[in-house]
């Protein structure tokens, strides 16, 4: 038993996969005996029905038409929400001024409940991508914003400070000893922002689309259909493991540094 606790303390790809599988184990077997204790079919399925609603779903077709919706407009919106939350986080670190301007402004808009305005963007900008596209943006950026900041100005003085005594330029100290301090704090708010996108494009498919996991849960949920519901949540939960162990793996590659 001590050598298996070892193991899956390790930071491994192995030790990894087995913590993960240990997990899923972990949940199916308390699903498994809650489903028993619960009878009502209508709150809760055991994890066997709900896999055969997920076989009927990808036999019918059904499931690939939404997976393609949403991924589509999740994974373009999301890159776009990335590459502007950097951009905006660059800014405001860069310039106090614009910080303490700025600052506030987006504080503001990052308080705003922006999924309860879900219904005034589709009337908006009309069902389909455009109206999911800038929602998903709109959730998801904020976090990306505040953590590059965070990283930029988080940066060890002492080592600008060394940088400059070899001469080093502004832009050869931003690239050497600025953005690689940042790396990590950017990707964990990366990480953040995938899971927001993922609410985003669930509430915006709700209100505003034909297609999606969003539209197939309301449409199960109308109905009833407690397995479908679940196996929809599952291929969200599916979605979020994979982008935050893969964000993870790209902490790791591009900070190595912080795993020493």
């Amino acid at each position: 038993m001590r050598r298996l606790y070892d193991f899956l303390e390790q930071d491994t790809r192995t030790a990894s996969l087995a913590r993960i599988a240990i997990s899923v184990v972990a949940v199916l077997l308390i699903w498994q005996v809650v489903s028993m204790v619960v009878t009502n079919r209508l709150l809760l399925v055991p994890p066997a029905d709900v896999a055969a609603a997920l076989v009927h779903e990808m036999v019918d077709g059904a499931m690939w038409t939404n997976a393609t919706a949403t991924v589509t407009a999740v994974v373009t919106s999301f890159v776009v929400s990335v590459a502007i939350g950097v951009a905006i986080g660059l800014a405001l670190a860069s310039s106090r001024m614009l910080s303490l301007t700025g600052g506030p402004v987006l504080s503001a808009l990052n308080s705003v409940p922006i999924i309860a305005l879900a219904p005034l963007f589709i009337a908006w900008l009309g069902l389909g991508f455009t109206s999911k596209f800038v929602l998903v943006i709109l959730v998801a950026v904020f976090p990306v914003v505040v953590t590059t900041e965070a990283g930029l100005r988080a940066t060890d003085p002492q080592l600008v400070e060394a940088a400059r005594s070899f001469n080093a330029r502004p832009m050869q100290i931003f690239t050497t000893v600025t953005f690689p301090y940042a790396l990590p704090f950017i990707v964990s708010g990366v990480r953040v922002a995938w899971a927001r996108a993922l609410v985003g494009i669930v509430v915006a498919e709700f209100f505003g689309s034909f297609a999606g996991f969003g539209f197939a849960i309301l449409s199960a949920s109308q109905t009833f259909d407690t397995a479908r519901v679940l196996g929809y949540v599952i291929m969200l939960g599916a979605m979020g493991l994979i982008g935050s162990v893969l964000f993870a793996s790209l902490e790791r590659r591009l900070a190595p540094w912080r795993q020493e």
